[in-house]
């Protein structure tokens, strides 16, 4: 076998291997660009994506509330809130990533929201203690990489995990 077929071989055997070590049902599907419009609270936004105004609801995370009609504000609401909107500035550009279900009943865009410099801002919540993991098939694509963010999270009582019993 000459060295360049031999080569070629080995680059195809690498890519099938990278590709059967990532699971297909784990992979979000559909992304987008979008312009931040506004924060409603730490898990729930509006943007701009394909000329379309959307409200957006992050998957795999659960802020506390401080808008909902009937929970009232809850212990570290008010800090989640706006620990969102400080990071997501209006006009910022990010990256919408769909995964099993667009939309849920109340017909908000389903969505994990990367930030401009790759990181994922779902991650993010959880990392700072600002959010805990709400894993609801079939979008779990992200769910046990934020279960171990939040294992983390509430070893080092980040945020809400210091100051909120649960």
């Amino acid at each position: 076998m000459r060295r360049l077929d031999a080569f070629y071989l080995f680059v195809a055997c690498a890519a099938l291997l990278i590709a059967s070590c990532t699971n297909a049902d784990e992979q979000a599907t559909d992304s987008s660009l979008a312009r931040v419009v506004k924060v409603i609270d730490g898990d729930t936004l509006v943007v701009s994506v394909q000329d379309q105004i959307e409200t957006i609801r992050l998957i795999g995370v659960d802020t506390p509330e401080t808008v909902h009609p009937t929970k009232g504000v809850e212990c570290f609401g008010p800090e989640a809130s706006r620990f969102t909107k400080s990071v997501l500035k209006k006009g910022a550009v990010v990256r919408l990533v769909r995964d099993n279900e667009p939309r849920d009943r109340y017909q908000r865009l389903l969505v994990y929201l990367f930030l401009g410099d790759g990181r994922l801002f779902n991650e993010l919540l959880i990392d700072e203690g600002m959010a805990r993991t709400l894993s609801i098939e079939p979008n779990t694509a992200y769910a046990k990489m934020l279960a171990n963010h939040e294992a983390r999270a509430r070893i080092n009582r980040a945020g809400l995990w210091s100051s909120c019993e649960r």
